[in-house]
């Protein structure tokens, strides 16, 4: 199966003005492993992300580690608010990219080999509906027509990882998700709006078009020790406080590369060396 891998920098430079672009080393480093990793079990793997992405990417040396970088997503984000929705490149690279994909976010790893039900669509969990991050979608006061003909009760769904095998299906998802970012306003709202239009949205979309969910991992056991899947997305705040949990972390990732892609083992000087925010 392919998949996809999704950056847009406009989010970086939003926060960064007048700054060099750069990421993370325990962010580069969890990409690369997502990356081969997804290439050893499953098959193909893209970078799709925007002219600045893929001039970092090859300056950076790492390009290989992917089957290939598709610049899809434009710099501009066609006026979305890069603060308010910093994933809505995700959604603009799925409207560009055609075909049968999972898309795969750089900080979640598979380490197995996939087989997924082509009848429903299949997400990395489902989440709790928690008003603080969850509210009721008619407090955005936004003109958003679907908005009344769509069940607020289905739980949502988390899109670390996400596999939609009905592409007109797919579409539809996108284009509902890139109007609803598109009508609304800033308003200081760094969370709720892009977890809507990007998670919440999509589980009322399917229960709109009686389309089945399917999970990876179950929702109640996010914090058990997981074997199938890895997920850093709890872990990056704790690494970017703490030297030496990063530090750590970074160590353990280079041990994981010399072992099990020795050929990739020249990645781990390019970041030391040109790459990460630290």
């Amino acid at each position: 199966m392919k998949a996809i891998h999704v950056n847009s920098t406009l989010p970086f430079f939003a926060k960064h003005k007048d700054g060099i672009y750069s990421i993370e080393k325990f962010s580069l480093y969890t990409t690369v492993i997502s990356a081969l990793q997804w290439r050893k079990m499953n098959g193909e793997i893209f970078m799709c992300t925007d002219e600045i992405g893929a001039e970092y990417y090859r300056k950076l040396g790492i390009e290989q580690v992917w089957n290939g970088i598709k610049t899809v997503i434009p710099t501009d984000m066609e006026g979305i608010d890069p603060v308010m929705f910093w994933a809505a490149g995700k959604l603009l690279a799925m409207r560009e990219v055609k075909g049968d994909y999972a898309l795969v976010d750089e900080d979640f790893i598979v380490w197995n080999r996939l087989d997924l039900p082509k009848t429903a669509v299949t997400v990395a969990h489902r989440e709790d509906i928690s008003p603080d991050i969850y509210p009721d979608p008619d407090s955005f006061g936004i003109d958003f027509p679907l908005l009344k003909k769509l069940d607020k009760s289905i739980l949502p769904c988390n899109t670390a990882f996400l596999y939609i095998p009905d592409e007109s299906f797919r579409d539809f998802y996108v284009n509902q998700s890139i109007a609803f970012m598109k009508s609304a306003e800033g308003c200081g709202d760094y969370l709720c709006r892009m977890v809507f239009a990007e998670q919440r949205l999509l589980a009322m979309l399917c229960g709109y078009c009686n389309i089945g969910i399917e999970t990876l991992l179950d929702k109640d056991r996010l914090f058990v020790a997981q074997e199938k899947f890895t997920h850093i997305w709890g872990a990056k705040q704790a690494m970017r406080d703490d030297a030496g949990e990063r530090e750590k972390f970074e160590e353990s990732c280079r041990k994981r590369i010399c072992a099990d892609f020795p050929e990739y083992e020249y990645v781990i000087e390019k970041i030391e060396t040109l790459g990460g925010l630290q």
